[in-house]
C-alpha cells in the first residue's frame, strides 16, 4: 500500500471511530430518556389500576348501604305485616317483603362478584408495583452507566480530533477546502476505499485513468459521488 493510501486509510478509520463515539454520546441520553418515559408509563398504569380498585370498593360500599337499607325496610314491613288491617293489605306488604328479599339476594351476589374483582385488581396492582419499581431501577441504572461513560467518551472524541488533525496534514492545500466540504456534508463518508474496481461509497466503476492516478499517489475524487478515494490493497 502506498504512503498516501495508508495515510488516507488511517484518516478514514479515525473519522469512522469519531462517528461511532459521537453516536454513543448521542444515543446515551436518548436511551436514558426512553427508559425514564417507560418508567412513567408503568407508574401511570399502576395509578390506573389503583383507581379501578378504589372504584370497585366504592361500588361495594354503595351496595352494602343499599343492602342494609333494604334489610331495615324488610324489618319495618314485617312489623306492619302483623298489624295489617285486611288480607289485601297483608298481601301487599308480603309482596313488598318478598321483592326486597329478592333484591337483597341480588345485591349479595353482586357484592360477592365485586369482591372477587377487587381481589383480582389488587393482585394486578401488586404486579404493576413490581414492574414500575423494576422500570425505575432500570432507568436509574442506565443514567448512572451513561454518566460514568460520558467522561471517557468525551476524552475519546478529543483524542480522535487530535489524531484527525495530525492525519489531515497528508492532504495538500489545493484539495483541503474540497475535502473539508465533504467532511461537513458526509462526515466519515468523506472518504471511500476502492473495492476491486469500484468506489465503495457509490459502487460506480472507477475509470482506468483514475486508477492510474491513485497508484501514482495522487489525490483522486470519485467522479460519481465526489468522495476522496484510496486503494486498500489488503482488501484486494
Amino acid at each position: 500500500m502506498s504512503t498516501t493510501a495508508a495515510g488516507l486509510k488511517t484518516l478514514h478509520h479515525l473519522y469512522l471511530r469519531l462517528h461511532d463515539v459521537n453516536q454513543k454520546l448521542e444515543r446515551g441520553p436518548k436511551r436514558v430518556q426512553f427508559k425514564e418515559q417507560f418508567a412513567l408509563q408503568q407508574e401511570d398504569i399502576l395509578n390506573s389500576e389503583k383507581e379501578k380498585v378504589t372504584e370497585l370498593k366504592k361500588q361495594v360500599q354503595q351496595k352494602n348501604l343499599d343492602l342494609h337499607s333494604n334489610e331495615a325496610k324488610i324489618l319495618e314491613l314485617k312489623g306492619k305485616l302483623n298489624s295489617a288491617a285486611s288480607n289485601k293489605e297483608f298481601d301487599i306488604i308480603k309482596g313488598q317483603i318478598e321483592a326486597d328479599t329478592m333484591a337483597n339476594s341480588v345485591l349479595e351476589d353482586e357484592i360477592l362478584e365485586l369482591m372477587e374483582k377487587i381481589d383480582a385488581a389488587e393482585m394486578e396492582v401488586q404486579s404493576c408495583v413490581v414492574k414500575k419499581n423494576a422500570a425505575e431501577e432500570d432507568a436509574k441504572k442506565s443514567a448512572q452507566e451513561f454518566e460514568a461513560a460520558r467522561n471517557s467518551l468525551d476524552e475519546e472524541i478529543e483524542e480522535c480530533k487530535r489524531a484527525i488533525a495530525e492525519s489531515e496534514q497528508i492532504i495538500p492545500e489545493n484539495v483541503k477546502v474540497l475535502f473539508q466540504r465533504l467532511v461537513r456534508s458526509h462526515g466519515a463518508g468523506a472518504l471511500a476505499n476502492v473495492e476491486g474496481r469500484f468506489c465503495s461509497a457509490c459502487n460506480v466503476l472507477i475509470e482506468p485513468q483514475l486508477r492510474v492516478e491513485l497508484n501514482s499517489e495522487r489525490f483522486v475524487f470519485c467522479k460519481s459521488c465526489g468522495r476522496l478515494l484510496y486503494v486498500d490493497d489488503s482488501q484486494e
